[in-house]
């Protein structure tokens, strides 16, 4: 935990640096679950080596794929190492105009999830190497900002903390376990969870707050 300063926005998510330690991270991000005033987890990072791979293991960084809370991975210049892995872990991934990824393994488990075999193969024809564009048009990032790219995850991640926390991490849920599913038990599933959802007083505080035309008080009940 000493690695790591956890900067919390009032917006209501909190900011961490990745620096290579994934067994430090996974700490630092756990402490952070049961805050009141903490909904989404922005993760920022470059070339880091040291520490935990995704592939070295049983699990690696794939405890980050079923983490609780949404997580925004958000890169300014080049993306490597250990750092690539968290953010192919993450749920949403940003870049400045001027950001690169080079994956040393373009044949990892989720780098091909996420683009597909056929751009798996021109990403080994590139030898690892991804442009932010390129990396747009692969599906390794959702969006790319002229300049740093910290500030529209902060914005997003403010955006997504404003939301009823059970909504969003049950939509998490139904997406990452979705993904393993066929296709009409993955509908089934989020039926379910939409159902589980209509029992709360988070969603009776929503409707409340769109007839009285107010922001709702979610309170993650």
């Amino acid at each position: 935990m000493d690695q790591f300063t956890s900067t919390i926005d009032a917006r209501g998510f909190a900011s961490l640096v990745f620096d290579g330690d994934g067994d430090a991270l996974r700490e630092a991000m756990q402490a952070l679950l049961g805050r009141h005033d903490v909904h989404c987890i922005v993760l920022s990072g470059g070339d880091a080596t040291p520490g935990m791979s995704m592939e070295a293991g049983p699990a690696g960084f794939r405890w980050l794929e079923r983490f609780e809370l949404p997580t925004i991975f958000c890169f300014d210049g080049p993306l490597a190492g250990n750092a690539l892995d968290v953010a192919l872990a993450s749920d949403i991934r940003m870049c400045s105009a001027g950001a690169t990824i080079v994956s040393r393994k373009p044949g990892s488990r989720r780098l091909l999830q996420l683009i597909g075999s056929d751009a798996s193969l021109e990403f080994i024809g590139r030898r690892g190497l991804a442009d932010a564009e390129t990396a747009l048009r692969w599906g390794l990032v959702s969006e790319v900002v002229p300049d740093r790219a910290s500030n529209r995850a902060a914005e997003l991640a403010a955006t997504i903390a404003a939301r009823g926390p059970i909504a969003t991490k049950l939509a998490k849920e139904a997406i990452w376990r979705g993904l393993e599913m066929p296709l009409e038990q993955a509908l089934r599933f989020e039926t379910d969870l939409t159902l589980l959802l209509q029992t709360t007083k988070d969603r009776a505080e929503g409707v409340r707050a769109f007839i009285e035309k107010r922001p709702p008080r979610f309170t993650g009940e």
